[in-house]
């Protein structure tokens, strides 16, 4: 009735095509499953791929990419199918200018910079971006189950884990049971090298985001948070200290803080 179609009888069909070549931009936390994830997803849908590993991430980006050659090789695909390049963000940015969609993995504000690019080309974008996940506890839980996942919640990765969880609200009939059990965990947990098999926990990617957490925590501890524990460190050498950051419950913290 608004526009004077005849609609009616008609049957329909979708139908799927390959969009071209897919690009990628991926972090550096997991870079196996920021490699494999969109380029499988690219070639299985009959496209090509290139993928922009982080400059963090640079060698096990070339590693992965021998490995993907080979498989290529294998089936009879051909060579050129899927790349993988490393750069700064300039190649990025030529990758979104050059590309049929892009998918990234990231920071909002990156993300943001990708969006305005991708619109000068009208681009499909998807976009996986971090956050500042909150973990809620409620009064009626299975508590002891639900301790051992915020503890892994928090720290798996080091706590460098998309998903991870990075606030805790507990409901206040159970918030000292709470803090007690994570606390006596927290105790538990050593971090070191994990290559030797000893530790709990590993090492933060980059120095600069173990100082942003040590920061992080000053601003607390100075607006009135406190420690409840922190982990400790195995046997490190003192040049490898900044690298790893101990495992820290906040407690009495307010959204003042950072």
């Amino acid at each position: 009735r608004s526009c004077g179609r005849s609609m009616l009888h008609k049957s329909a069909k979708v139908e799927f095509h390959p969009l071209g070549v897919i690009g990628a931009i991926v972090s550096w936390n997991y870079p196996f499953h920021n490699v494999f994830n969109p380029m499988l997803a690219a070639v299985f849908s009959g496209n090509a791929a290139v993928i922009k590993v982080s400059e963090h991430a640079s060698w096990s980006g070339c590693f992965y990419s021998r490995i993907i050659q080979a498989a290529l090789l294998a089936v009879g695909a051909p060579d050129n199918l899927v790349h993988i390049v490393t750069g700064f963000a300039e190649t990025g940015q030529a990758l979104v200018s050059s590309v049929d969609k892009i998918i990234f993995v990231g920071s909002p504000g990156v993300g943001r910079m990708i969006m305005q690019k991708a619109s000068e080309t009208l681009i499909p974008v998807t976009l996986e971006l971090g956050g500042k996940d909150a973990f809620i506890v409620c009064e009626d839980v299975d508590l002891p189950n639900v301790v051992q996942v915020a503890v892994r919640a928090a720290l798996q990765s080091s706590g460098q884990n998309c998903a991870g969880a990075e606030r805790f609200y507990v409901h206040k009939d159970i918030y000292p049971t709470f803090v007690s059990r994570v606390v006596k965990i927290i105790k538990s947990i050593s971090v070191g090298p994990p290559l030797s098999g000893r530790y709990d926990m590993g090492a933060i990617c980059m120095i600069e985001h173990s100082e942003r957490l040590q920061n992080l925590v000053n601003d607390a501890l100075d607006k009135g948070a406190e420690i409840a524990v922190r982990g400790s460190f195995g046997n490190l050498g003192e040049d490898a200290v900044d690298q790893f950051f101990p495992p820290t419950v906040l407690v009495n913290v307010n959204h003042t803080m950072k």
